[in-house]
């Protein structure tokens, strides 16, 4: 799998809605084949949603190595 470097922030991956309802998970543009602009892409996830994707996240990161550096 290519790498790509992520040219954007997490301040700007990463948003609170004005009425902090949802987050909205700015996805750097993605070149397609045969599309001359990049795909823009977002998700906005409730408070619910951002949750179970800690959950996800956390459990994934428990089975990586190494475990993360204590300081």
């Amino acid at each position: 799998m290519k790498k790509t470097p992520v040219s954007v922030t997490q301040a700007e991956m990463w948003v609170l809605s004005a009425d902090r309802q949802t987050v909205r998970f700015n996805i750097p543009p993605v070149r397609l084949a045969g599309r001359a602009e990049p795909l823009k892409l977002h998700l906005d996830c409730d408070a619910q949603a951002v949750d179970e994707v800690l959950e996800r996240l956390t459990l994934l990161r428990s089975e990586m190595l190494p475990p993360p550096s204590r300081n």
